[in-house]
């Protein structure tokens, strides 16, 4: 079976190929709705695919399908939906778009500082545009990583995006295609990598494209949000090429610099060769033949290894995986919360786990999900994990979106900062927790008009205009005592993290984490070098002060202290710590805070 794009596809000479998947249907013709509305008649082959290429087409224009006695019907693999989900598909030349300037070519796992947003709701535009206007913002706070939530056309003017109808079309209510490509340009001239979040495990067709997508759903699976997708059966080919090209379209239309994949865990596939292992190496050799550094990245929720092992290995070769457990251990240890799955994270060890190696189950029993979860193998690198303390969706329900600043506090907020960006791992930051955002990132989508009372009854009704409303970050709020104090901080860590050569690296085979005392965790970290360069991370959960003789855990030397997040610099009210850590004198931790402190060999 040849490789080739789906959709429509305009060629340097101006012609384009029009190219649909449907082995069930017998004829197909397509329409294009030009000065002399052209309905011509695709040529099958023998893979179930339909063809057919047109001279001299104007981009612009407005294009539909009829198969066999269906007419009328959108592109599955349209680039652009203006005129509504159920009418016609636009011809986009991509060949137009001016790149000028753009020389990046992507970021490692290992240098990413990722922040996480939602374009409608990060700023009152809810555009691309919107965005574009706040990357010296970015810039300045030490971000090299921008992921959007999804950003293909799904259900609905605003929602979360995980409803995903035009997987390859860009969701109109954000803007076009080009004002998607100027943000990723302003991005790369901004040494700003970018990552979309895409759902490949599940689709959201409406009634008009049932007939094309007849052979994309499985007959002995299913998931959560219904049908799963057939990536193993009958026609699975023809499915899997189309999510594979239709990654690749982001990568190379948009030359966006990876993709996370939100709902792999709904991908059931029995192949010799996984549906995720074929779409790495894919990635791979489109990386390699651009001299790019695309990345892959996903998340799962019984602790696999797989995904992110090398092929050698019986693994897919994907770059990284989010880590929920570090997320779920850092929520249980600041807020007290053990409902539903964090009671799995309520013992302090979990915490320490989850720090020193990654995941908080190694092969123990899940006691909420009465499984073993995760493996005792502890071979992953540091780059291997993304971690964050607050997302849009840390494996909860949708009762609770609240952020931690709300459910534990100013300085929780900040302990929470100092855990997340000076662990061995891959951060990843969530809109406006960098200046504490109060707002709740609630569950919104406008598709449905109506929502079960009894499952919503003591949370904001998703299709309410202020559900969606009350999820806008407050750009004011940075303006605030409290706004100027974290963002302070989270500048102030996050250049010690690009500077100081322990921290840069995300090394966790270079770290060392354990609870000194009830409460205190303490992290060791050296340099990947062979140079005795130490940082270490004093961590005080408790909700009390709390006394230690920090020198007797420390390698012998001088140490100093560069963050001390109690301190009025940062918004607290604590007695400053010593600038000069030594002997056996006692430190005065504040109730939940954390420190950083340097190692130097130069003798006073």
């Amino acid at each position: 079976m040849e490789k080739k794009s789906f959709g429509a596809r305009v060629h340097n000479n101006g012609d384009c190929t029009f190219r649909i998947f449907a082995p069930h249907i017998q004829s197909a013709e397509i329409t294009v709705n030009n000065s002399s509305r052209q309905t011509i008649k695709l040529i099958p082959d023998e893979y179930g695919f339909h063809e057919a290429t047109l001279k001299k087409i104007r981009p612009g224009i407005s294009y539909s399908y009829s198969l066999d006695e269906f007419s009328k019907i959108p592109d599955p693999a349209s680039l652009w939906q203006p005129l509504g989900l159920k009418n016609s598909s636009v011809i986009i030349d991509h060949h137009f778009f001016d790149w000028k300037e753009d020389n990046f070519s992507g970021l490692p796992m290992r240098k990413m500082v990722i922040y996480e947003a939602h374009v409608g709701a990060f700023s009152v535009e809810q555009s691309f545009s919107g965005i574009t206007s706040r990357l010296d913002h970015l810039k300045d706070l030490g971000i090299n990583t921008l992921q959007l939530m999804p950003v293909a056309q799904f259900t609905g003017q605003r929602g979360w995006g995980y409803e995903t109808v035009f997987p390859y079309a860009v969701h109109s209510s954000y803007g076009s295609p080009d004002e998607l490509k100027e943000l990723v340009r302003q991005c790369h001239l901004n040494g700003i990598a970018v990552i979309f979040d895409v759902a490949f495990g599940s689709l959201t067709p409406i009634n008009k494209l049932e007939p094309v997508y007849f052979p994309f759903f499985s007959e002995k699976y299913n998931s959560t949000q219904g049908r799963a997708l057939n990536f193993d059966e009958k026609y699975s080919y023809g499915v899997r090429e189309f999510y594979i090209q239709c990654a690749l379209s982001w990568l190379d239309d948009y030359h966006i610099d990876g993709l996370r994949i939100n709902d792999a865990h709904a991908i059931f596939d029995q192949s010799p060769v996984h549906f995720l292992e074929e779409l790495s190496t894919r990635i791979k050799e489109f990386s390699k033949q651009n001299n790019r550094v695309c990345v892959l990245i996903t998340g799962d929720k019984r602790n696999a290894l797989r995904p992110v092992l090398p092929l050698n290995k019986g693994g897919y070769d994907l770059d990284a995986l989010y880590n929920d457990n570090f997320h779920n251990a850092l929520q249980s240890r600041l807020t007290g919360d053990t409902q539903g799955h964090l009671k799995d994270y309520s013992t302090p060890e979990r915490m320490v786990s989850a720090m020193q190696y990654g995941f908080a189950y190694r092969g123990e029993l899940s006691s909420y999900y009465q499984r073993l979860q995760g493996s005792s193998n502890s071979e992953l690198r540091g780059c291997k994990f993304v971690v964050y303390s607050q997302g849009h969706d840390p494996d909860s329900s949708y009762l609770d979106k609240y952020r931690i600043i709300q459910k534990a506090g100013f300085e929780a907020a900040k302990l929470a900062a100092g855990a997340t960006l000076l662990s061995p791992y891959i951060p990843m930051i969530f809109m406006g927790e960098e200046y504490g955002e109060p707002a709740p990132f609630n569950f919104f989508a406008d598709a449905k008009t109506s929502y079960s009372p009894r499952i919503w009854k003591d949370s904001p009704v998703p299709n309410a205009q202020t559900t969606f409303s009350e999820c806008q970050l407050n750009w004011h709020n940075i303006k605030t005592g409290q706004g100027r104090s974290m963002l302070a901080l989270y500048k102030r860590i996050l250049k010690a993290r690009r500077e100081h050569q322990a921290l840069h690296e995300p090394c966790r085979s270079r770290c060392q984490v354990q609870e000194i005392s009830p409460g205190l965790v303490l992290i060791i970290r050296n340099s990947t070098s062979n140079i005795r360069k130490y940082a270490a991370i004093l961590l005080n959960f408790n909700q009390t002060t709390t006394t230690c003789h920090l020198s007797c855990e420390l390698p012998e030397g001088i140490w100093t202290t560069e963050i001390y997040s109690a301190s009025a610099t940062y918004g607290g009210r604590a007695d400053p710590l010593p600038t000069i850590i030594s002997g056996k004198e006692k430190l005065e931790l504040a109730p939940q805070s954390f420190a950083l402190f340097f190692y130097t060999e130069v003798n006073i």
